[in-house]
């Protein structure tokens, strides 16, 4: 494994110096940790990061429109981050004159292409799903093939050693020509391919609705209610201390939420500003100078009803815990004490080593 992160870690570098494509000079070179796993069970390869999304957080597919689709789809066939590498066939955003997305073109396509190969045989998953008509089109110049997106949707082809399954790009303009509901029948098939891939080590996957959003909304909600209006900062914040104190505890994750390493601590990528009302329900948001501020409002019985049985007890004594003993810290020393944790504390020792920052890699282990 050290000897795969070591050359990850390598194409990174190349892919951060690439300079081939003139009107993408500007733009993030969107590989690294966030990717995911380097031994994910599948690969999904979408056409190019979008100018709201990845081109900003470098979190592939999170952000914006195509992200919250990518990840809701991921959610309801019991699929998350924690079992996928996620990639672009070009790995910069393209931009037209007015600096609104553009598609790829040939040319770009082909100047990836070798950064392709490199990180799909890295990864090595056995299922690799293709998100649109470029991503496509690029894996045939990795390995050739002939397959088409109309065609050979919500198949499995064999392709280079592996199941090759072409998929609609989640954004809304394919939207138009294969609806979510179709969509979502295509990650079930995606889900299940994996599912027979998954050895007696690895968790079970399920065609049913992820727990994800409903842990990670659980428990935001009993942070809100223990402290009262608190910071999107701290929200995030005080959630992974309690994921980490139950971890301590209990050798179990509070939550099945994904966390990510961000540049002001962990991030738990459930919990996307534009996502909160429908996580938490009854919750509503101010925004004070540059920072949100997340509170709830009139006491919403139903939706608290509705959490009920979603955490256990110990998990909801830990969350009012840490909520009354780090809720009033400040910033600053919130900050410092998340990033003297035992998981933060290792992922700064794995950056020393690799020489590089791991922004967007997962902090926590797989619930």
């Amino acid at each position: 494994m050290a000897n795969k992160e070591e050359k990850f870690v390598e194409l990174v570098h190349r892919v951060k110096a690439c300079k081939r494509c003139p009107r993408m000079t500007d733009s993030a070179r969107v590989l690294g940790a966030g990717c995911g796993s380097l031994d994910a069970k599948v690969m999904f390869i979408g056409e190019a990061p979008g100018r709201l999304g990845a081109d900003a957080s470098e979190l592939p597919f999170h952000g914006d429109k195509s992200g919250h689709n990518f990840e809701s789809l991921l959610e309801q066939v019991g699929l998350s981050r924690y079992d996928a590498f996620v990639t672009n066939a070009v790995l910069c955003n393209p931009k037209d004159e007015n600096g609104n997305n553009a598609t790829p073109s040939s040319t770009e396509i082909a100047n990836c292409a070798q950064f392709l190969k490199e990180q799909l045989e890295l990864v090595d998953a056995p299922v690799v799903v293709t998100l649109g008509a470029v991503a496509l089109r690029a894996t045939a110049l990795v390995t050739a093939h002939a397959l088409t997106l109309k065609e050979s949707v919500r198949k499995a082809h064999p392709w280079a050693g592996r199941q090759l399954i072409p998929a609609y790009h989640p954004g809304q303009r394919a939207m138009v020509h294969r609806s979510f509901a179709n969509q979502l029948a295509d990650y079930q098939f995606v889900a299940e391919a994996v599912r027979r891939g998954v050895g007696p080590g690895r968790r079970k996957l399920s065609a049913k609705q992820s727990r994800a959003s409903q842990t990670v909304g659980a428990a935001a909600r009993v942070l809100l209610e223990e402290s009262g209006e608190l910071s999107y900062f701290a929200l995030h914040k005080l959630l992974f201390m309690a994921e980490v104190r139950h971890l301590e505890a209990t050798s179990q994750r509070l939550t099945e939420g994904y966390f990510v390493r961000q540049k002001d601590g962990p991030y738990c990528v459930e919990l996307h500003a534009s996502r909160l009302a429908a996580l938490i329900p009854g919750c509503f948001t101010r925004t004070v100078g540059r920072h949100l501020l997340v509170s709830l409002g009139q006491e919403d019985l139903l939706a608290k009803a509705s959490l009920v049985g979603t955490l256990s007890e110990v998990g909801r004594r830990t969350l009012s815990e840490v909520a009354a003993k780090y809720g009033p810290l400040p910033a600053g020393k919130l900050k410092t004490a998340i990033y003297l944790t035992t998981p933060m504390r290792e992922l700064l020792r794995k950056e020393k080593v690799l020489r590089m920052n791991l922004f967007n890699s997962a902090v926590l282990p797989a619930p």
